[in-house]
């Protein structure tokens, strides 16, 4: 398991020295807080912390005044931006036209700018030009911050969970560590569509999933589960951020064929949740035996509301 500081420290080797001086400046009790760096071209540099963004200055001091915060020059961004790529765009078409990659370490770094579309794809983005904005997500592994939503369905007997939370509230970190504790005990298959759970690199996860746990890195939803269903043979299936039409075709497929699941999906409480029609459908027919719902800001990561399937309050 990689520390906090080291994996901020693997985020850091992709900046310019005048952006890694000012993070590196940055207090301890603040830096190992850190959620994003953001990078913004002619704006000022700035960390997340807590859903909270502040300006950096180059002596590391954080504000909620731009005044004295590092500028971010053309230079820092392009250099940031091949830096991801390892100096070598050609060799991720994929990640480019998602806007996203992985980096040493499990962090990352996502980017926008000018969509390139290709027309004969749906108009979807090839690749993207012109970077404006970069956001480096620092990876975070929690060991334990699911230890009471595994006690409380699991170790009581549950199959499969359902966790969800509005943005920020730490879905994917207790995802990972479940999946961690879940994947030393049963056979477990990870679509890892944006790479966030495993967080890999040339085939290895960074991040501790367990050790039964088979990794299906980059795999759209859909194709990740079918396959995986069909050739690995999991006892539990894990996915993230679940919620399209053919997220659930997939994951009712998955269940008819004997499959637990443990998902998260984005939704601010339980009764949103019953009001969006695809996870309606799953939660109507009992796919999922409990649903845990986290909570945000300084309840980020916590469970604040467990519904077991069948519940009166269900």
């Amino acid at each position: 398991m990689l520390s906090d500081e080291t994996r901020l420290e693997q985020a850091e080797r992709i900046l310019t020295p005048a952006l890694r001086t000012a993070i590196d400046r940055i207090p301890d009790i603040e830096s190992r807080r850190i959620q994003d760096i953001r990078l913004r071209l002619g704006r000022n540099l700035s960390v997340t912390i807590f859903d909270k963004e502040y300006f950096v200055d180059q002596d590391g001091v954080l504000s909620n005044s731009p005044d004295k915060a590092v500028k971010v020059t053309a230079a820092d961004i392009d250099t940031v931006f091949k830096n991801s790529f390892r100096n070598s765009l050609h060799s991720f078409s994929r990640e480019l036209s998602q806007g996203y990659i992985t980096i040493s370490g499990g962090s990352r770094v996502g980017f926008c700018g000018q969509a390139v579309i290709n027309p004969l794809k749906d108009s979807t983005p090839d690749s993207v030009k012109n970077v404006s904005s970069i956001n480096i997500r620092i990876a975070r592994e929690i060991y334990g911050c699911s230890n009471e939503i595994y006690r409380k369905t699991f170790a009581a007997g549950g199959k499969s969970l359902l966790i969800i939370g509005p943005p920020c509230s730490g879905k994917t970190t207790v995802l990972r560590d479940l999946c961690r504790l879940l994947g030393d005990e049963k056979r477990i298959s990870l679509i890892d569509e944006r790479n966030e759970i495993s967080s890999s690199i040339d085939g290895e996860a960074q991040n501790n999933v367990g050790m039964l746990t088979d990794v299906f890195c980059s795999y759209e939803k859909y194709n990740g589960i079918m396959t995986a269903v069909k050739v690995m043979s999991p006892k539990i299936l894990v996915c993230d951020e679940i919620g399209s039409k053919e997220d659930t075709k997939a994951l009712e497929y998955a269940v008819n064929s004997g499959v637990e699941l443990v998902a998260t999906a984005h939704c601010p409480d339980y009764d949103d949740a019953r009001k969006r029609v695809t996870i309606a459908r799953l939660l109507k027919f009992g796919v999922f035996d409990y649903t845990a719902v986290l909570g945000t800001g300084t309840m980020c990561g916590k469970l604040i509301r467990l519904v077991r399937s069948g519940d009166k309050n269900d």
